[in-house]
């Protein structure tokens, strides 16, 4: 199909954000896939297992991809079918992310609460007595370089930290003990006084502890991966709205130069069928006519023969 110069910028348009779409769904494949499998956001995002938020970021990336697939097939093809698909597409994932934006601002102030008493009961109450909780607190505090729930003074309240100690360790001061993973340096000999042997004495520990509480660290994450949601969910609706426009505005063009074509022909074909088509009366007396002329014709030719002149030699015309 020819396109016009409207029609072509519409096109290439359309081709540009629709390919920007394509990258757009790969990439939120791909990071929703760290955020299900990752464990330092696996247990911070997905507590008790609940991982259904993962699995539908997960199917939302797949699905953005295959329709970005299909707008760019169907712009560099010219098919109004697949624009159309594409279009549809867009516009469910649209109002989900819409949806999902609300949501997450309306529910941001739970979801913090929730993370942070998630963290202390961890600290208070699980730690030590549960082998996965151990595993996920220890991946919480190693990977955000942090220690309890406020602070490394936190685990003073835990079950953990009270465990029994000597007579030797209490006369030295120290009242509780921190896991391994809420030290600076894992691998040296600070670590295994706070952590085992003696255990925390005195207040100042900023050479050897992790001095922010998780809890704060976690909130402040979230709070922060919110606005960054936020600012994704705007930028990335935009792009959407305009390939949306762009793709419906090229499959109206095209539908609309498919249907003028369709009209030419139907007006060729009308045209040669509605040449004056002659009837059979008509058809005798043209014939008629002809027969006529002809006669006439021959008559007049009749009419102007000579008879045959014959000069002999030495005879002269006078």
């Amino acid at each position: 199909m020819q396109l016009s110069s409207n029609q072509r910028f519409l096109k290439y348009g359309a081709l540009l954000f629709n390919f920007i779409v394509l990258i757009v769904g790969p990439t939120l494949l791909a990071l929703s896939l760290r955020v299900l499998f990752d464990p330092e956001f696996t247990h911070l995002f997905f507590q008790d297992g609940n991982y259904y938020a993962g699995h539908i970021l997960v199917a939302i990336g797949a699905l953005m991809t295959v329709a970005g697939i299909l707008g760019c097939i169907g712009t560099l093809a010219e098919n109004s079918c697949l624009l159309w698909m594409f279009f549809a597409s867009m516009g469910v994932f649209l109002i989900a992310e819409i949806t999902g934006g609300v949501l997450i601002y309306h529910q941001q102030n739970e979801l913090q609460n929730d993370v942070h008493n998630s963290i202390r009961v961890a600290v208070e109450r699980h730690y030590g007595n549960d082998v996965t909780n151990n595993f996920k607190l220890d991946v919480i505090q190693e990977g955000w370089k942090c220690c309890g729930t406020t602070g490394y003074k936190s685990w003073s309240r835990s079950e953990y930290g009270k465990r029994p100690m000597s007579r030797d360790f209490i006369d030295t001061g120290a009242t509780y003990v921190v896991p391994k993973s809420c030290c600076i340096d894992q691998s040296s000999s600070d670590c295994e006084r706070v952590s085992f042997s003696e255990g925390v004495r005195g207040d100042d520990q900023s050479k050897v502890l992790y001095q922010e509480g998780c809890g704060k660290k976690l909130v402040d994450a979230i709070s922060t991966y919110a606005r960054y949601t936020f600012v994704t969910i705007t930028i990335v609706a935009i792009i959407q709205i305009v390939a949306m426009i762009l793709t419906v505005l090229l499959a109206v063009a095209l539908r609309r130069g498919d249907a003028s074509r369709f009209t030419s022909r139907q007006g060729l074909n009308s045209s040669y069928a509605s040449a004056p088509m002659l009837s059979n009366a008509e058809s005798t007396d043209t014939k008629r006519h002809f027969n006529v002329s002809s006669s006439s014709v021959s008559a007049s030719r009749s009419s102007l023969n000579l008879e045959p002149v014959i000069v002999s030699k030495g005879s002269s015309l006078v």
